[in-house]
């Protein structure tokens, strides 16, 4: 059958796909993938109001194509993974909210899932069209946690939502956890920072310090200063992460 037209719309249409809901085996569904949103349709029935769903690239963080370790599924699976803005339940507030949209290929042969999961890879990674040919390397990162801070909550918050988020992601990160005061000091004034493109704290803002410090006290200090920075809240105020994360918008 010949493909359906694009929808109407002033975004053209980069790639077309049909999948299965990993959820539903029996709901069909068209995924568009345009350079700025992925937009999926149900071609079987759906509540009203419910049938379509557009989910913007910039919200997206990850995607991967994988098969089950079940020999009997000869099927593949497209995964990807969106962190939009939303209203929080019972609250005037919005906040970033986990959405991951799976998709099964039954005929994996037809490499149009392949396509889509490449295409998806080039835009999520540059925000610009790349050659067909160009990938980016996975980015790699020292993650630094002090498992004291937030009453003892930051390395839970590590466990139970940071790790996944990276893995999705696709970041390759080297997670050290402090052990005494200085520590990350020490670590950063000796590491080989050429191993990472970042370098993320996990903590109040004791913890920043320290890595500024541990930066400026080397003997390339100059080079060093400019390796770029992240805080992720993981203290009991945060007062600092907040306000670096609202300034930088």
């Amino acid at each position: 059958d010949p493909p359906p037209p694009p929808p109407p719309a002033s975004r053209p249409v980069t790639l077309y796909g049909e999948f299965t809901l990993t959820s539903n085996r029996k709901v069909r569904c068209s995924v568009n993938l345009t350079e700025r949103d992925l937009v999926v349709q149900r071609l079987t029935s759906a509540p009203v109001g419910r049938s379509k769903a557009a989910f913007s690239l910039k919200d997206c963080v990850g995607c991967r194509a994988y098969r089950e370790d079940d020999n009997a599924d000869p099927a593949a699976y497209l995964a990807a993974y969106f962190y939009p803005l939303r209203r929080r339940w019972m609250s005037s507030g919005v906040s970033r909210q986990r959405v991951e949209q799976c998709f099964r290929l039954a005929k994996p042969e037809n490499h149009c899932q392949r396509c889509i999961l490449f295409r998806l890879l080039c835009l999520i990674s540059s925000g610009l069209p790349l050659p067909s040919a160009y990938l980016p390397r996975p980015c790699r990162m020292m993650l630094l946690v002090n498992p004291q801070s937030g009453k003892g909550q930051a390395l839970i918050l590590y466990n139970n939502h940071i790790q996944r988020m990276l893995n999705e992601a696709g970041v390759i990160h080297t997670l050290v956890i402090t052990e005494r005061q200085n520590h990350a000091r020490e670590m950063v004034k000796e590491a080989d920072l050429s191993q990472w493109d970042a370098l993320v704290i996990m903590s109040g803002d004791g913890l920043l310090y320290e890595v500024i410090n541990g930066l400026l006290e080397r003997s390339d200090w100059e080079e060093a200063i400019r390796t770029p920075l992240g805080i992720l809240p993981g203290g009991s105020g945060n007062a600092l992460a907040a306000s670096v994360h609202h300034y930088s918008g």
